[in-house]
């Protein structure tokens, strides 16, 4: 069973890829509890979180390391000018983070806005697929990616790569029917569940807003390391989803972090008769999760606020440190994951 962690320095160094303590008897008298593994560019090493003693490994510099990750490579795909604004905007950020974080922590980021590149001999390149809300529309890129995953690929997916709607007239296609309903979980946009309030019919909040998301659990590599009061950290601000499918409940995932509004707190603040749809008061709504069957990260947030009169920014998603903390941990436990 995986234990909590507690999260020490900054952001930018590394975290741990896995919580479990190893044990193993010292020559000074006492079995070594072992903490997590910490990267440097050449080697690896952990301390005992008893007597102190370090313990030191050498990894290769050019090539992901099987024990803590060190070195991996990510591939990011999606759009970074047109289409939703704060999408894009979201894109061109996350662009300029996980570069940073790259350049500081020793893996490669590599960004195109070209899903050609969904394809075997490049995927076989790459340890991380990210999508950043966007996703293949061609057959022969959906078939590339989706053989991937089933071959033990891993992948982070943001906020609208998760986004579909089908009615009786155009069901789901069969690549569609996996990425949305297998492997992500969710199904369609909206309609989201509420077994307190089944009259109520969720679709999404408006205007983005910064929220309290609870953690779920600490037994999962993405939030092991994230030190709480209340299970709870502000988040920065996103428009935030309803699903069709009842992922709360569903044995083949794991949820991470979800939103709990209440008429006191509610979700959303859009001040326009009508459309008081879009503010939540109820309702407990999945943010992140992961798959138990496959290598995968879904995480809410992708939506920055900004003014669509003027597309002028308001707000940055990895202004959140936790928000920073989860992704960081998420793609090296993704990369080291059995």
């Amino acid at each position: 069973m995986r234990k909590t962690l507690k999260r020490a320095g900054n952001i930018t160094l590394i975290s741990a890829f896995t919580s479990t303590l190893i044990f193993s008897m010292s020559a000074c008298g006492h079995t070594h509890e072992w903490g997590a593994w910490n990267r440097a560019e050449t080697e690896h090493w952990r301390v005992c979180k008893t007597c102190g003693k370090e313990e030191h490994e050498q990894h290769a510099a050019d090539s992901k390391c099987s024990v803590c990750g060190a070195h991996f490579k990510a591939l990011a795909l999606g759009y970074n000018e047109g289409g939703d604004g704060a999408h894009s905007d979201f894109a061109r950020e996350a662009n300029e983070w996980f570069s940073q974080q790259a350049e500081e922590l020793g893996f490669t980021y590599d960004f195109s806005t070209d899903f050609g590149k969904l394809n075997d001999e490049t995927l076989a390149q790459y340890d991380l697929v990210i999508l950043l809300n966007d996703k293949p529309s061609d057959t022969k890129q959906q078939d590339a990616f989706r053989r991937y995953m089933d071959n033990g690929g891993a992948t982070m997916i943001f906020h609208s790569a998760a986004f579909a709607m089908w009615d009786n007239n155009t069901p789901p296609s069969e690549w569609e029917d996996w990425f949305h309903n297998t492997l992500l979980g969710s199904g369609e946009y909206g309609y989201g569940n509420d077994p307190e309030h089944p009259d109520i019919l969720y679709w999404n909040t408006w205007n983005p807003t910064s929220e309290p998301l609870k953690v779920e659990t600490y037994d999962h590599f993405a939030t092991e390391n994230l030190v709480l009061k209340n299970d709870e950290f502000m988040s920065s601000p996103c428009e935030w989803y309803a699903w069709h499918n009842d992922i709360m409940n569903d044995p083949n995932f794991t949820m991470l972090v979800t939103l709990n509004p209440t008429p006191e707190n509610p979700a959303g603040d859009d001040p326009r008769e009508g459309m008081e749809f879009q503010i939540w008061t109820t309702g407990h709504h999945p943010i992140a999760w992961s798959n138990n069957s496959y290598k995968m990260i879904y995480m809410n947030w992708g939506h920055n606020l900004q003014s669509y009169n003027n597309f002028e920014k308001e707000s940055k998603t990895f202004s959140c440190p936790e928000i920073c903390q989860f992704v960081i941990d998420g793609m090296y436990g993704l990369v080291t994951e059995e």
